[in-house]
């Protein structure tokens, strides 16, 4: 019986080189096999399986008048949101055990929030007059990377993790709230000074001006309430202030065999002018409950830059 093969139906590639065909025919022939499945290449290249995705180009940023004043309009929405909460707590009316005679601040933060949320208001009107949307949410970088996370460090703590103790919540969270307060009241006024050199028409310079004094006023109201008679800070005073937080960390006595606590991060009283100029610098806000080592949570409220406008290309849903 002749062995004829010419007249065999070819089988399909996947069968002619299963897994056993393949140790067969050796690595070199596999080799050969597998850049030939990869298609064409050029020379020098190495071959891959499949085909990847391109790598996606982000749209231009686009910084006019309409997204700075949507911008303001999301930054004063995220204040008013964050006064919202405070009062919603209930903090303001407590009793602090580090400002005794700070009293019910609850009305004050009251009058606060109507007037921010009076400020995007005007904001998102003057952001449609420019050709942009209104911006009906919180900035959400500054709710994010900001106001949420001193709420929960304030309120809940940190749980333990495998490198670190649990953090419990405040030791005093009427003292964080209106130090919260008076941080972003500062942030306000500093970032609509900024914006007065920033935008091209007049009436959002008024607006602007007219918005960041109300903050900075407020700011300088918060800060005697919490340090009455604090109208300045002299570099003698900053001195002595910092003198006598050294001593109180390095006099402090205890017995030989009890376990020594690292002292925590101090918090600086504000003032009521804290320049001869509006500041632009970064407003800092230190409180929560210390860590294992003593550090509080430290953040530094800036005015909007870059990685937190409201591009066009961006929109929120309110609520």
């Amino acid at each position: 019986m002749t062995n004829d093969r010419s007249n065999s139906t070819p089988q399909p590639l996947e069968q002619q080189f299963d897994r056993r065909g393949l140790f067969r025919i050796g690595g070199l022939s596999a080799t050969a096999l597998a850049l030939v499945a990869c298609g064409q290449t050029e020379a020098g290249e190495i071959g891959r399986v499949g085909v990847g995705q391109p790598t996606p180009e982000l749209e231009a940023e686009v910084v006019n008048d309409g997204v700075l004043m949507r911008t303001m309009a999301g930054v004063s929405t995220s204040i008013a949101n964050a006064y919202a909460h405070i009062l919603e707590g209930g903090a303001l009316a407590g009793s602090s055990d580090t400002l005794p005679d700070l009293g019910d601040q609850t009305d004050l933060v009251t009058l606060f929030h109507e007037h921010h949320v009076e400020a995007a208001a005007r904001f998102n009107e003057l952001a449609v007059e420019a050709g942009e949307e209104a911006w009906e949410c919180g900035n959400t970088r500054l709710d994010s990377a900001y106001i949420s996370p001193i709420f929960t460090r304030v309120e809940d703590g940190v749980p333990a993790t495998g490198a670190a103790q649990a953090i419990p919540p405040s030791d005093d969270p009427t003292r964080d709230m209106i130090n919260l307060v008076h941080a972003l009241e500062s942030m306000s006024a500093a970032s609509c000074q900024a914006m007065v050199a920033s935008v091209s028409m007049p009436a959002q310079r008024v607006a602007a001006m007219e918005i960041g004094v109300r903050s900075a006023r407020q700011a300088a109201l918060v800060a005697l309430r919490i340090n009455p008679g604090g109208y300045a800070l002299t570099p003698a005073q900053e001195a002595a202030t910092q003198d006598t937080v050294a001593a109180e960390e390095t006099t402090t006595t205890v017995a030989a065999d009890a376990p020594v606590a690292p002292p925590l991060t101090p918090i600086d009283l504000p003032v009521a002018i804290p320049g001869h100029f509006g500041l632009l610098s970064p407003t800092t806000w230190i409180g929560g409950a210390g860590d294992e080592n003593g550090v509080r949570l430290r953040v530094n409220f800036e005015t909007p830059s870059l990685n937190s406008l409201a591009y066009p290309f961006y929109s929120c849903a309110a609520g």
